[in-house]
């Protein structure tokens, strides 16, 4: 039996650099390389010995004579091409010196995060370009029957807030008709704050015009073969497990939640998993992953640190909401 070669694997650094405008710097990958002609975002390949931070400071002078003072991480995107492992390891840089130039000879472009197109970037590059889209915080409404009468009021609050541009409907107590009756009166107030509704639901009795996407639970997950949407909106799920994770990645989903974190709702079953359970789950995604359970605003830099996209919560967003 002939025993099948290991793949190379590659840990590779990029750097998110927004201008101005809020658009993000790219380049043209070189015709005879891997990927040839593709898009890229500005860095290379960590070298033996050698952190990613220094990596990410080496790569930014070398292609754009640019000193790098201040980053953060994005994300992590462990990326199986039929010929190498790649580790991709982005950053957000927030502060350099210098004036950006092609050092290097390559074609530079500044794009709009709106226009950036997975079909321009290698395939690794798909996560990443959806942790430049979403939001770093994601509310998520609680059960309608919890507080009926004030429920529309709150939920306008909390997408009247400028901080806030994507929520999750989530009422699993309601049966589909009534469901949909609420959620037809809360995409007329998401339409008046530009803010995705996101549904928990199926979506074919609700004019998708009106919708982001839709979010699944865990057991709609596993049960789930192909995207349920288009690429015009925007698919996620709850995951509590490797398994959940990986499947979500199959799916081609676009974000998952990943908890419970600090605490449980009383509805679940599942033990809490910490920071630590939540990195070592989120190492395992293809795509940007929320910390859900017992998280504010406050977790962000918390979550960041641990491999997360931010924080989605119920009760941080929805008790201020008044």
């Amino acid at each position: 039996m002939n025993d099948i070669p290991e793949l190379e694997s590659i840990h590779v650094v990029v750097a998110i650099i927004k201008n101005s405008k809020h658009e993000v710097l790219v380049s043209r990958r070189k015709s005879d390389t891997h990927l040839g002609d593709l898009l890229e975002f500005p860095g290379g390949k960590v070298e033996k010995n050698e952190t990613s931070a220094n990596s990410l400071r080496r790569e930014l002078l070398e292609e754009l004579n640019i000193q790098l003072i201040k980053s953060t991480p994005l994300i992590q995107v462990p990326y199986v091409y039929s010929d190498r492992k790649i580790l991709l390891d982005a950053y957000l840089v927030s502060e350099y010196s210098g004036g950006v130039t092609a050092h290097e000879g390559q074609k530079i472009y500044w794009k709009s995060i709106d226009s950036l197109n997975d079909d321009d970037f290698p395939a690794a590059n798909y996560g990443l370009i959806r942790a430049l889209k979403l939001p770093k915080i994601f509310p998520v409404t609680p059960s309608y029957s919890q507080d009926p009468g004030n429920f529309l009021m709150k939920f306008e609050n909390v997408v009247s807030q400028d901080s806030v541009n994507i929520i999750q409907l989530r009422s699993h107590e309601l049966g589909s008709s009534e469901y949909m009756k609420l959620a037809k009166k809360c995409a007329v107030l998401c339409g008046d704050y530009e803010v995705q509704l996101i549904l928990n639901s199926e979506v074919n009795s609700l004019n998708e015009s009106q919708i982001a996407g839709m979010h699944l639970t865990s057991n709609k997950l596993l049960s789930t073969k192909t995207r349920p949407l288009d690429a015009t909106k925007l698919v996620g799920a709850s995951c509590h497990d490797q398994k959940e994770v990986e499947h979500a990645n199959m799916l081609g989903l676009d974000y998952i939640f990943i908890g419970p974190v600090i605490e449980k709702n009383c509805s679940e079953n599942s033990k809490t998993l910490e920071w630590d359970g939540f990195a070592a789950l989120s190492k395992h995604s293809l795509i940007p992953a929320y910390a859900i359970g017992g998280l504010s605003e406050s977790d962000i830099g918390v979550c960041v640190n641990y491999g997360g996209q931010g924080i989605a919560a119920i009760r941080s967003f929805w008790d201020l909401a008044t």
